[in-house]
């Protein structure tokens, strides 16, 4: 009578490591694929943020420099 051995391998062992391969592939690229669209879209709010941080501040400029000529015009009058 034969004895299975655990330390050999059975026909099974290698569809089961082979079939964990895979499901650790497919874990990988929807890990990926949602984690992606995460940055690009973080990305795309700070670059709108900083680009409206940029423009109030050159707004802010521009109106002083429109309030000095207003001094300036009516100082010349």
């Amino acid at each position: 009578m034969q004895s299975n051995s655990s330390t050999q391998p059975t026909p099974n062992s290698q569809y089961i490591d082979s079939r964990m391969q895979t499901d650790s592939s497919v874990n990988i690229f929807i890990g990926y694929s949602i984690l992606i669209p995460m940055i690009v879209f973080l990305g795309f709010n700070l670059y709108k943020k900083h680009r409206a941080a940029v423009f109030c501040q050159q707004v802010a400029s521009l109106e002083k420099l429109w309030h000095l000529n207003i001094k300036k015009e009516l100082e010349e009058k």
